[in-house]
C-alpha cells in the first residue's frame, strides 16, 4: 500500500487506538497481521466492537476512499426497537416546515438539536427519557446512532441480530475525543438493555 494512501486510511490513529484499547481493558487487533485495525471492549450487555470502515465512492471517474470510526455492538432483532439520532441540521429544518416529523421527548433544547426516528416512537422516548443521557448527547454526540435492520436483497448475515452503530465521519485520532464517543455509545447501550430494547 503506497505511504500515502496508508497514511490516509489509517492516520495516526494506530497508536492512539492501542492505547485505547489498553485503557479500556479491551482486546487490540493490530492491521500489520494482515487483519483490520480492530478494538473489542468487554461490555456487560455485549461486547463492543470499533473499527475503522472505508467505503468507496465514485466521483466522475475516481473512486474516492471515505473512512469512518464505527463503534459497533449486536442487540437482538426487534423492528420495535429500531431507531436513528442525527443532530439536527438545515436540511432537517427545511425537511420539518414541509411536514416531516420527529420523535420529540418534551425537552425543547434536546429536540431542537436532534433528529429522533423509530418505529416506535414510546420506545424512543423511553430511551432518552434519562436526563443524564440526554445531557450527555448534547455535550458529546457526532455523527450518527442507529439500530437498524442487516437484512439485504432478502438475507440476513445476522438472523435474529441487529446492529446497534455509532458511525462518525472520518479517523478518530485523539484519545479524547475517541473516549467521549465510546463512553455516550456505551451509556447508550446500558440504556437501551434498561428499557428492556
Amino acid at each position: 500500500m503506497g505511504k500515502r494512501l496508508n497514511q490516509l486510511l489509517h492516520g495516526s490513529s494506530l497508536p492512539t487506538w492501542e492505547a485505547f484499547a489498553a485503557e479500556v481493558q479491551g482486546t487490540w487487533t493490530d492491521p500489520s497481521f494482515g487483519e483490520r485495525a480492530r478494538v473489542e471492549i468487554p461490555h456487560a450487555h455485549g461486547p463492543i466492537v470499533l473499527e475503522r470502515d472505508v467505503t468507496m465512492i465514485m466521483t466522475g471517474k475516481v473512486m474516492i476512499p471515505v473512512v469512518s470510526t464505527i463503534f459497533t455492538a449486536q442487540r437482538p432483532t426487534n423492528s420495535a426497537h429500531r431507531f436513528s439520532v442525527s443532530r439536527a441540521n438545515f436540511a432537517t429544518s427545511v425537511a420539518e416546515w414541509f411536514g416531516r416529523l420527529d420523535i420529540h421527548v418534551d425537552d425543547p433544547a434536546f429536540d431542537e438539536a436532534f433528529v429522533l426516528k423509530g418505529d416506535t416512537p414510546d420506545f424512543v422516548r423511553a430511551l432518552f427519557g434519562d436526563a443524564a443521557l440526554r445531557d450527555r448527547y448534547r455535550a458529546d454526540f457526532e455523527g450518527s446512532i442507529a439500530i437498524k435492520d442487516d437484512t439485504a436483497f432478502f438475507t440476513d448475515p445476522t438472523p435474529g441480530i441487529d446492529p446497534f452503530e455509532l458511525t462518525i465521519s472520518g479517523l478518530i485520532e485523539d484519545a479524547a475525543r475517541l473516549r467521549r464517543a465510546y463512553e455516550l455509545f456505551a451509556a447508550t447501550l446500558t440504556r437501551l438493555h434498561e428499557i428492556g430494547g
